[in-house]
């Protein structure tokens, strides 16, 4: 359903654009990007803050630690349940209320900090924060030519979706192959995949704006791109940080 919309709104766009109206709207566009912006910056703080009340209780030996070492299958749970949420997010998005969709987008960041507690003792406090800065800009630039670009991002869409199913691809089978696991092929290509779904998103909030109705849908989409451009920004610092941390160990 998403998708479609998605097509429809990137020509519905462009017919805003030709006509002059995108320049009238511009003030409020703009503040409709920062509504997205403020939802994805909470989400972003969510998942900082229990990573690192994560990462401080199992570097100390604390609950944290213990509950996972005891019930090392919780990960595991966590995973499924963001995959859970994420798939009733788009499927709920013109049902739920907006009060729901916070939820849903809280909860997930929620658990994603939970998986993210690992990461700094697994690769190091410095390649963690580095990834994070370098991860940071990369997006900010993407967002940047997403939002300012006169060119219709919409026509790659079909270019994203192939290049992301081979990602997924190539990873699942990175987990049989041992070699492949560090490979930074992988991690590259993810990187500028991601980079560039980062752009089309951006763009994407732009043709919303245009083409849904005022009202709790309007409210959700605002939501729901920022659940998008907090995804593309965890994929981007993931891949980031498979890197680092790749040219780390061989060095």
């Amino acid at each position: 359903m998403i998708r479609n919309d998605q097509r429809k709104a990137g020509n519905i766009m462009s017919e805003y654009n030709r006509s002059g109206y995108y320049g009238e709207s511009a003030g409020s566009l703009n503040a409709y990007v920062t509504k997205v912006f403020g939802h994805m910056g909470i989400g972003l703080l969510i998942t900082a803050a229990v990573a690192f009340l994560g990462y401080y209780s199992a570097s100390t030996g604390g609950l944290f630690l213990r509950v996972l070492t005891t019930a090392p299958w919780l990960t595991f749970v966590f995973c499924i349940a963001e995959l859970g949420i994420a798939i009733a997010f788009g499927a709920g998005l013109t049902r739920f209320s907006p009060a729901v969709c916070r939820l849903l987008f809280f909860v997930y960041s929620a658990l994603t900090g939970i998986t993210f507690a690992f990461l700094p003792m697994y690769y190091g406090l410095g390649t963690f924060f580095t990834a994070f800065l370098f991860a940071a800009v990369l997006f900010v630039c993407c967002a940047v030519i997403g939002h300012t670009t006169n060119i219709d991002l919409t026509r790659f869409s079909g270019l994203l979706s192939g290049a992301l199913l081979s990602l997924v691809i190539m990873t699942v089978i990175s987990l049989f192959i041992p070699a492949l696991r560090n490979s930074l092929f992988i991690g590259y290509a993810g990187l500028i995949i991601f980079l560039g779904i980062t752009a089309f998103d951006m763009q994407k909030i732009r043709s919303f704006y245009y083409t849904s109705t005022e009202g709790y849908l309007k409210e959700n989409l605002a939501i729901y791109m920022a659940f998008q451009l907090y995804l593309d920004f965890i994929n981007i610092f993931l891949y980031v940080l498979r890197i680092l941390g790749s040219r780390n160990s061989r060095n």
